[in-house]
C-alpha cells in the first residue's frame, strides 16, 4: 500500500504547482470566461460595479441623452471584456507552462509578474470601486507572492518543495 501511494505521489506535480496550475484554471474560467459571458456579476465581484442606463434614471427623452447612456453602456462592458480576454491570456499562459513546458522557475515568473496586475487592480478598487471587494485582491496580490516565489526559490528536488 505505501508502495503504491508513493509512486502515485512522485507522478503529482509539487504543491506549489498544482496551486500554479489551479490559479490558471481560474483565471481561464471564473475570471475570464465568466467575465464575458455575465459582465455585471463580474464587476459586481471585481469590485466596480457596472451602471447601465437601465438602472440610472433619465429626466428627460432627448435622443441624445439615450445615445450618450448607450454609448456609455457599450464602453463599460468593453472594459469587462478587456479585463476577461486579460484574465483568459494570464491563465492560458500559466496552463501552457505548468501542464505542457513544465518549466518550474517559467511558471514562478509568470505568477510573480501577475503581482503587477494584482496590485494595480487592488489600488483600483481601493479608490474607485466597493471597499469590501478589496479583500479579494489583496488576497491575489498573496497568492503572487506565495505561490511565484516558493517556485522561484525551491527547486524540483528540494526537499520541502
Amino acid at each position: 500500500m505505501s508502495s503504491a501511494f508513493e509512486s502515485f505521489r512522485a507522478n503529482l506535480p509539487p504543491p506549489a504547482e498544482c496551486l500554479a496550475i489551479l490559479v490558471g484554471c481560474m483565471e481561464l474560467t471564473v475570471f475570464g470566461l465568466g467575465g464575458l459571458a455575465n459582465p455585471v456579476e463580474f464587476c459586481k465581484g471585481y469590485g466596480l460595479p457596472l451602471i447601465t442606463s437601465s438602472s440610472s434614471s433619465t429626466t428627460s427623452s432627448d435622443t441624445i441623452t439615450k445615445i450618450n447612456d448607450s454609448d456609455n453602456d457599450k464602453l463599460q462592458q468593453a472594459y469587462v471584456a478587456a479585463i476577461a480576454a486579460r484574465n483568459i491570456q494570464n491563465g492560458v499562459l500559466l496552463l501552457t507552462l505548468g501542464c505542457y513546458v513544465r518549466d518550474r522557475r517559467a511558471l514562478g515568473v509568470a505568477v510573480a509578474a501577475g503581482l503587477v496586475a494584482t496590485v494595480a487592480d487592488t489600488l483600483i478598487v481601493q479608490y474607485y470601486g466597493l471597499k469590501e471587494a478589496v479583500w479579494g485582491h489583496v488576497f491575489g496580490v498573496f497568492n503572487c507572492v506565495a505561490i511565484g516565489g516558493s517556485l522561484l526559490y525551491w527547486g524540483r528536488h528540494d526537499p520541502w518543495w
